[in-house]
């Protein structure tokens, strides 16, 4: 876009705003400040934020566009073309409305920029006025008058001349051919630039001779080589970053990394060596591939991984990980490396300033690293590796688990980082498991006490642990990491000595005797071997493993008669063959039944709960027992008589009604569950637990009683504490953090177990003392809510403003008016310790009883209208949901009212009010029973069969639900 009649400026394509309007003021003759002043003058004032820099970028709003639009000639359609910030953002002005502008520098706020070419800028202006585009990579170049376009920071940028070198024009040929192919060959290009970005930044080697002839050439001549080096640095590595983005993008090379990684992750490029050869014959130096084998961090070592790792696991992730470049293996920003504006050496020149610490990791971050490394130093120190557990602690410090977490994130660690490590134990993060480094760690530290390890002979100077692992290792050396088969080597176990490797031979009769000699110990202890379990250890040897086995042998019907008949001596029932849970039971009831005499008619009283109920199913099941099982009974006295005994006294027993609930308490249950609530038990036992008084339960504690739960609990004191004096309350909402600790969900935790162990009957936790130390009501019986909203009124009062609930002040219309207002009506309904503190306000019964009743009429009073008339009519309250009365969905208000009864802890005065027209409008049982209740008719066929199965599941029934049967005739007394 050229110029064209008078006093018309055309902005180039791709120029910076800011860029357009200097060269439009240089038209009109203005300094770029006071063409600014002018295009967001407002009332005199200008309506500009930011400072101007030669560096800086402008947005605009729709005003100020308009004006300058004006004063270009040109139309705002052509602008927004041609401009890409002319529409990007619409800033806020400080004055208000009217024309706004806002200036902004920086390499993360504006745009990759440089200086348009001076040769093109004056063909297409007609001017030679400097001028600023965004630019792209691959148009870092103008091939026709080879310019390359330098951005330098608090500049307008440098065009460099590249006549002396040809080799970057023709990278950026061969760039602009790149991008044609795919998208992906520009993600390509971010990974190799901060793959030579990071080359750059590391000592040349002594072989290098491109760079520096390079560097030499462009260099201007009043440029200090120092300052040059640095701001030249994606001059001077471009063609290399081309050549490395055109390798790196080829699938091929992908395919034949992945190929020769063999499914294993890297530890170092030197596994690869098919890309190490490739990147170093691509980029022109053999020398290459010697310094990159040894490589196991940095940004091509994160792509070689990533490679692999995408094709073992073609996921989306993967893929995108692939091209992902993390924030710390990116070139540092110039702005970063050059010194400010304005300082300098003697020669005239600015001298680099000492390099920034890395964007985004904080001091604090840096100084956690360095005590987490001194912990690792010293566990390395004490044990000769890094392999740590996750699990393992290093004194008080979570060491396994730190050193896990950056196993996890080791491609993206600072560099600096990642070669302390290294320096300190190489294997840190190998691409295998810390258990099979320790163990190696463990066979290499035998190696040197007892000398080679000898695989040919079944490694027989090692333990049998030990052993078996290296003879694993041996059948699996040839699927073994690289890595991994050369520290075995370094241990003597070479591919030829796991050849020939034997496995560890071990004594099996010896292994036998000492399994017996464990079972008889056991059977010594215990009385027999039912109790034995796949997991039980017995003195460190696993019995339970080695006994399941045997077990298995037997039910296959393999194992050697002489294992049968020695085990057989142990326990003759070692290995029944009904199910050992039957046989440990057993056991547990003779214990209970020894030396006493048993008694059915009783429901063996004399018995624990769960030896009698044990031996009630025994003899309910005793025709199906197998006939060994009968005689084992026999021995703790359940003969055939007894059985028989117990079975008739089960059919012929009284019913005993059971105990009804305490007047106050509330069944949290289900519905379903409650119907199923016996009121008298079906068996004798169950008769017993129905009218005997439950055993007190052994007062317990959650919290507070165990060593290592005490220090999380006194720093949550202390933030009670500290929330406490600042407000004056524990009523925190469960969402409250404070400074960074969940303190309301803790509350919310203590009060959920504080409101369990009251409804078991348990005494409160000894620890929720100090709690009620700190605040008297940090648990209330009433809502929470209620209780926040009282400290609100309190806060208003002890503030001195206006309080007179008598006067209605604060106004019912607002939040504290209206609360004051329910406190008031409802204050009869109230719990005597809500009234206590309602008085410490100013809230008394007399203040509450001037409140008269709200002269709308109740919200509820047209329902419980329909609700008398209906109780009239059908003489309940049990309607379908889907039931309409003259219009109103009494059904469906009656289910809503039900739900709301199970959420509160007293009935509110419409539930009373339905209490009052039916007692069982709610019922404590399903009300699918109270509906078919209400609709028997003795002689229809459906009602004969529900009292049927009413008369089958009398004892299942609530006694209230045996009196609505009994009264209502439907069955005989």
């Amino acid at each position: 876009m050229v110029g064209g009649a008078a006093g018309r400026v055309a902005p180039l394509q791709g120029e910076l705003t800011l860029s357009f309007l200097n060269r439009l003021a240089a038209r009109y003759h203005l300094t770029t400040r006071d063409l600014l002043a002018a295009v967001t003058d407002l009332g005199g004032q200008q309506n500009l934020t930011g400072m101007l820099y030669p560096d800086s970028e402008i947005h605009l709003n729709a005003q100020a566009r308009d004006r300058v639009a004006a004063l270009c000639h040109v139309p705002p359609r052509l602008l927004e073309r041609a401009l890409p910030a002319w529409r990007r953002e619409e800033p806020c002005g400080k004055y208000g409305t009217g024309p706004v502008g806002r200036l902004m520098r920086g390499e993360e706020a504006v745009a990759a920029w440089g200086p348009a070419c001076p040769a093109c800028t004056a063909a297409r202006t007609g001017r030679r006025v400097p001028a600023r585009r965004y630019l792209a990579p691959h148009e870092r170049v103008c091939a026709r008058h080879r310019y390359w376009l330098l951005f330098l920071p608090t500049t307008s940028g440098l065009p460099v001349p590249l006549v002396r070198c040809p080799e970057v024009i023709e990278a950026q040929r061969r760039h602009v051919r790149l991008l044609r192919h795919s998208p992906t060959k520009a993600q390509a290009f971010e990974v190799a630039r901060a793959i030579t970005g990071s080359w750059w930044d590391q000592p040349w080697p002594v072989e290098e001779h491109l760079w520096p002839a390079r560097l030499e050439a462009t260099r201007p001549d009043d440029a200090d080589a120092s300052w040059w080096k640095v701001t030249a640095r994606d001059l001077i590595t471009y063609p290399e970053t081309v050549a490395l983005a055109r390798l790196l993008a080829s699938r091929p090379l992908q395919q034949r990394t992945a190929a020769e990684s063999g499914g294993h992750l890297p530890y170092c490029l030197g596994e690869l060596p098919a890309l190490v050869t490739e990147v170093a014959h691509e980029l022109q130096r053999p020398w290459l591939v010697h310094r990159l084998a040894a490589v196991t961090h940095g940004p091509l070592f994160t792509w070689a991984h990533s490679c692999v790792r995408t094709r073992t696991a073609p996921t989306p992730a993967a893929q995108q990980a692939l091209w992902k470049v993390h924030s710390l293996h990116r070139p540092r920003p110039l702005s970063d490396l050059l010194p400010p504006p304005g300082s300098g050496a003697d020669s005239g020149q600015p001298e680099p300033r000492p390099v920034k610490r890395l964007r985004g990791h904080s001091l604090q971050a840096e100084r956690a690293f360095e005590r987490s490394l001194a912990h690792a130093r010293a566990y390395h120190q004490q044990h000769g590796h890094l392999a740590v557990p996750k699990e393992d602690a290093l004194g008080d410090y979570p060491l396994g688990t730190w050193l896990s977490n950056l196993r996890t994130r080791h491609t993206r660690m600072p560099t600096h980082q990642a070669a302390a490590f290294h320096a300190l134990y190489p294997w840190w993060n190998a691409p295998w498991s810390t258990l099979w480094q320790r163990t190696w760690h463990q066979a290499r530290d035998h190696a040197e006490a007892h000398g080679p390890l000898q695989p040919a002979s079944g490694f027989p100077t090692t333990s049998h642990s030990l052993g078996e692992w290296l003879y694993l290792q041996c059948t699996r050396y040839p699927a073994l990491h690289p890595e991994q088969q050369r520290l075995l080597t370094q241990i003597g176990i070479t591919a030829a000595a796991a050849a020939a490797a034997r496995p560890r031979r071990r004594n099996m009769r010896a292994g036998a005797e000492e399994a017996l000699a464990h079972a008889r110990s056991y059977t010594a202890e215990h009385g027999h071997l039912a109790q034995v379990s796949a997991t039980t250890v017995h003195h460190g040897y696993p019995l339970g493993r080695w006994l399941a086995g045997q077990r298995s042998q037997q039910q296959r019907k393999v194992l050697s008669p002489e294992r049968q008949q020695a085990l057989h001596a142990i326990d003759p029932w070692w290995c029944p063959p009904w199910n050992l849970k039957w046989q440990r039971s057993y056991h547990r009831a003779r214990e209970a039944a020894d030396g006493r005499l048993l008694h059915a008619e009783n429901g063996f009283n004399e018995l624990n709960d769960g030896a009698a109920d044990w031996l009630w199913r025994q003899c309910a099941t005793y025709d199906e027992l197998h006939p060994e099982q009968r005689q084992l009974l026999v021995g703790i006295g359940i003969t055939t008589e007894v059985a028989r005994a117990a079975q008739e006294h089960a059919r012929t027993a009284p019913k005993t009604p059971a105990a009804a609930p305490a007047p106050g308490t509330k069944d949290k249950t289900s519905q379903g569950r409650r119907s199923a609530d016996p009121a008298t038990s079906t068996g004798p036992r169950r008769a017993r637990r129905a009218t005997e008084p439950k055993r007190p339960r052994e007062p317990r504690s959650r919290l507070g009683h165990r060593p290592d739960l005490t220090p999380g609990f006194e720093t949550a004191l202390a933030h009670a504490r500290a929330w406490h004096a600042e407000h004056g309350n524990l009523a925190a909402p469960r969402d409250t953090r404070h400074d960074g600790y969940p303190l309301g969900m803790w509350l919310f935790s203590q009060r959920n177990r504080a409101k369990q162990r009251a409804r078991a009957g348990i005494p409160p936790s000894p620890h929720l003392t100090e709690l009620a130390a700190i605040d008297r009501w940090w648990n209330p019986p009433w809502d929470l809510h209620w209780q926040r909203n009282y400290y609100r009124a309190r806060d208003h009062v002890e503030a001195g403003r206006s309080f007179n609930p008598a006067a209605r002040i604060p106004a019912p219309s607002t939040v504290l008016g209206s609360w004051i207002t329910r406190a008031c009506l409802q204050y009869d309904q109230l719990h005597p310790d809500q009234q206590h503190l309602l008085n410490a306000i100013g809230i008394t019964a007399q203040t509450a009883a001037q409140w008269p009743p709200s002269p709308r009429p109740r919200p509820h009073a047209e329902a419980l209208a329909h609700a008398r008339t209906w109780a009239s009519e059908h003489g309940h309250l049990c309607p379908l949901i889907k039931t309409v009365h003259d219009g109103f969905p009494l059904g469906e208000w009656l289910n809503r009212q039900r739900e709301l009864a199970k959420k509160r802890s007293s009935p509110s005065p419409t539930q009373q009010a339905l209490a009052t027209i039916d007692p069982w409008w709610n019922p404590p049982w399903p009300i699918l029973w109270q509906r078919a209740y209400h609709h028997t008719h003795p002689r229809h066929p459906a009602t004969r069969h529900w009292l049927q199965n009413q008369h089958r599941g009398w004892l299942l029934l609530h006694p209230d639900q045996q009196h609505l049967l009994t009264t209502a005739s439907l069955v005989a007394t």
